[in-house]
């Protein structure tokens, strides 16, 4: 009726919890819409670029490079400092962290992933996580610091060494950047530095257990020649604050014990639908719970064609993100919405400087410094803002030839 007169109606609200690369994937289609005004939320004003947070917590880069204002990224979206405190889909209402309550036409959840510690004994307390800046800079300063502890006496010797628990992408390119970092610092502390040790852990028989055999055993070796001590079918049991006990009995003692071994869906969203063991909400083919009521990304349990959850990855997360907002388009059209189809592009790791791993399909993968640089160019194509891309460009061609730690003021 009101299109008859010439007069819009009103728009529809879209409301996307999560700032992440699905959040914003879906925000990005949907902010120039003439159907949809849209409302972002995050407990953070940035975007977190988190397959970089282990460069952070090397020294590699600053943290202001891997952290994109969200304000600043699609001025047709409104941004809200908040976290979501409570749902009522039947209303279509949340309550914020400020107190304020939001309605909604529909919802988008893109809230990411947290990690677990599987229950083990001690591993909340005395290991570090990485999953925001503030775990990236706790794991650079303990790196930084401990040199200089041991150096005054104040820890023993063996604080000085590291252990990695998880063999997937994360603990093998932390791996890689922990003992290239240990090499730079023998140049100012030389008495003590050689004997700084890397160790990683995988409960399972391979590194890399979601690539094929061969991917994993290149990422073995190369570690193992660039001196990081390799175990798999270690198990941690328990976390000391000096050390990690595994299932054989063995102890590992480490100044600096770094968890990196798994990631689960925030358990705060279990009352909106069925989830599985890791949190993850069951969504529909459309990546729905309801008709209002959207999940992308690591919080959504989507399965494949085997069957199998989709990876907790960036493309999966942009991919999902960018098929809700054509869904409500198309629903806008009247037209009926598509399922949701995965495109695998392939997964990659970095193990080092000029080394890496990438699998484009399993009759397609490669290695060494190609894949290096197929890794640089994915990773710069994905950030977000002109300004990030061009300062870790800068960045990475000044570490491929001449690479000291950064330090802030504070450690």
């Amino acid at each position: 009726m009101l299109r008859e007169f010439g007069v819009a109606p009103p728009k529809k609200h879209v409301v996307i919890v999560g700032a992440g690369f699905g959040g914003l994937a879906c925000a990005k289609k949907l902010r120039k819409s003439a159907a949809y005004s849209v409302t972002l939320i995050d407990r953070n004003p940035y975007q977190l670029f988190s397959p970089l947070l282990y460069q952070v917590a090397t020294a590699s880069l600053p943290e202001d490079d891997i952290a994109f204002p969200v304000r600043t990224a699609y001025r047709e979206v409104q941004f809200i400092r908040a976290e979501v405190t409570n749902v009522d889909t039947g209303a279509k209402t949340l309550t914020l962290s400020t107190g304020k309550t939001l309605s909604y036409d529909d919802l988008v959840l893109a809230v990411g992933s947290e990690g677990t510690t599987f229950g083990i004994p001690g591993v909340a307390e005395h290991t570090l996580q990485m999953k925001s800046v503030a775990h990236a800079r706790d794991i650079r300063r303990s790196l930084l610091r401990t040199y200089e502890a041991v150096e005054d006496g104040v820890l023993p010797i063996e604080s000085l060494n590291v252990v990695i628990v998880g063999g997937g992408p994360t603990g093998v390119e932390l791996a890689g950047a922990v003992r290239e970092l240990q090499g730079e610092i023998k140049r100012e502390f030389a008495h003590i530095a050689p004997q700084a040790t890397v160790t990683l852990l995988e409960a399972g028989p391979r590194l890399l257990p979601s690539f094929q055999p061969s991917s994993s055993e290149h990422a073995r070796k190369a570690l193992t020649k660039m001196g990081v001590n390799v175990r798999v079918d270690a198990a941690v049991t328990e976390a000391t604050s000096r050390s990690l006990r595994l299932k054989d009995g063995e102890e590992l003692v480490a100044g600096t014990r770094i968890w990196a071994a798994g990631v689960v869906a925030p358990p705060h969203w279990k009352f909106l639908g069925e989830s599985d063991r890791g949190n993850r909400l069951k969504v529909n083919p459309q990546l729905q719970l309801n008709d209002s009521l959207w999940v992308v990304g690591d919080a959504a349990n989507f399965a494949d064609a085997e069957g199998k959850p989709l990876p907790m990855i960036a493309p999966v997360a942009i991919q999902q993100g960018r098929h809700v907002a054509r869904q409500m388009l198309r629903r806008e059209r009247n037209e009926a919405l598509e399922p949701f189809k995965y495109r695998d592009k392939g997964q990659m790791a970095t193990i080092g400087r000029r080394k890496a791993v990438v699998e484009v399909r399993p009759w397609l993968r490669f290695q060494g410094t190609i894949a290096w640089l197929t890794w640089l160019a994915l990773h710069l194509a994905y950030l977000s803002g002109g300004r990030n891309r061009t300062s870790i460009f800068a960045d990475w061609v000044w570490n491929y030839f001449v690479w000291t730690p950064r330090r802030t003021i504070t450690e």
